[in-house]
């Protein structure tokens, strides 16, 4: 199915309830998953589901394994998109990322969905006192999963930023992984609710010109579309 634009973000699941979101999302059927506190909420996940078919997204990089990274798996593989399709999802969590990619691999999805440990360590473009993930383990793991492609939808639901005084904790996404973004890609920040998310995003939007769609109330996250030329409104390094 050929790509082709969507409305404004706004309209994205804008008036999808998580009552509505998990109908749709049922079309995903599979075996059952063990939903939890930390799993997206339905109406988010409906919001990049809905990129995914309407955007032809092809390469998709996830920060954060779990639930969302299976649905999503199923999604592209009921699809089938022309050229194929790759999701690298980024797990700190060496038991977790285990248990991700067993589920995967019962699923039959085979080489195009690769969970990447990436262990939590310092990092430069970390708040101080915080970590993000291990430099070398994600820039390897990355680019054996995208083997050179570069990414169309960056879905940031990790490192975990819940703990007093890690509200900061998902900041170096962006500025990390910019360069690595296709013309016109999508990104997405969950829990846009909280107060360390909000300040992510303004950090973000003040430093690259995105002006991200809270959809916060409704579906717990915010959405922008990059700019051309595979940057965030014009190429910065570093």
């Amino acid at each position: 199915m050929a790509a082709f634009d969507l409305p404004p973000p706004s309209l994205i699941g804008r008036e999808f309830s998580d009552e509505a979101a998990r109908a749709a999302l049922a079309a995903l059927s599979g075996p059952y998953l063990p939903w939890g506190s930390g799993a997206m909420r339905p109406a988010g996940l409906a919001t990049v589901c809905n990129d995914i078919v309407l955007n032809g997204r092809r390469r998709i990089v996830e920060l954060g394994s779990g639930i969302s990274t299976v649905l999503l798996a199923r999604l592209l593989c009921q699809r089938s998109p022309p050229g194929g399709f790759r999701i690298a999802a980024v797990e700190h969590d060496a038991g977790w990322a285990q248990w991700v990619t067993e589920q995967l691999d019962r699923e039959g999805t085979g080489s195009e969905v690769v969970v990447v440990h990436a262990p939590l360590a310092s990092h430069p473009r970390a708040e101080r006192g915080l970590n993000w993930y291990d430099h070398d383990a994600l820039t390897a793991g990355l680019r054996g999963a995208l083997r050179g492609d570069p990414i169309d939808l960056l879905l940031v639901d990790g490192p975990p930023a819940y703990a007093p005084g890690h509200g900061l904790a998902r900041y170096p996404a962006l500025p990390v992984l910019r360069n690595w973004l296709a013309p016109g890609a999508t990104v997405v920040l969950d829990d846009a609710e909280r107060p360390g998310e909000r300040e992510v995003l303004r950090r973000w939007e003040r430093e690259t010109g995105l002006d991200f769609d809270r959809l916060a109330d409704r579906a717990g996250v915010a959405v922008a579309r990059t700019g051309g030329a595979g940057t965030v409104n014009g190429p910065q390094r570093g």
